[in-house]
């Protein structure tokens, strides 16, 4: 009957659970683990153990103690945080020269722009040299490059797709 758990075996543990037992002592009666006992436990969501529950309360209240002695480091005050000051501007409020670096996440009160000048919208720049710097990063030369060498042309794939067929399945017609 090890490890088997049964209606009896299960209204034992629920007893000897609120009467305060240990997991340990329970396993040793049952002649089961500590692990089987407490998952068990967890499975039936029984409450803490009184026993265990008084355990943490005289715990906790010697560590009130033990504060009040200067034994541990009190906690600090609890200081209202203060409203959370939004430096930049709004969606409404950015100008043709208005940095739009976004700041924070979307859909928040403290989501805004850098706002800072030196963009110029219609001209194509629209981040302030700080965040252009951020934002265009260029490809490194190598150092084994000569000095007035030109940078290879970039080799990337298009993005748009080709007009060819390139998996076609040959269904018995002979190509020409």
């Amino acid at each position: 009957m090890r490890g088997i758990w049964t209606r009896e075996r299960i209204a034992l543990l629920k007893r000897l659970w609120t009467d305060g037992k240990t997991a340990t002592a329970i396993a040793a009666q049952l002649r089961m683990s500590k692990s089987a006992v407490l998952g068990k436990v967890f499975r039936l969501r029984l409450p803490p153990a009184p026993k265990a529950t008084a355990a943490a309360a005289r715990r906790d209240a010697a560590t009130v103690g033990r504060r009040r002695r200067g034994r541990l480091p009190a906690k600090p005050p609890v200081i209202p945080a203060a409203p959370v000051m939004v430096s930049g501007k709004t969606l409404f409020e950015l100008t043709n020269d208005s940095c739009r670096w976004p700041h924070g996440q979307p859909g928040t009160k403290t989501f805004h722009f850098c706002g800072a000048p030196g963009a110029d919208l219609e001209g194509g720049r629209p981040y302030c040299v700080r965040h252009a710097r951020r934002a265009y990063v260029g490809h490194r030369k190598s150092p084994a490059a000569p000095a007035g060498a030109a940078d290879p042309p970039i080799t990337s794939p298009s993005i748009v797709p080709s007009r060819e067929k390139r998996f076609v399945f040959n269904q018995g017609r002979k190509r020409s």
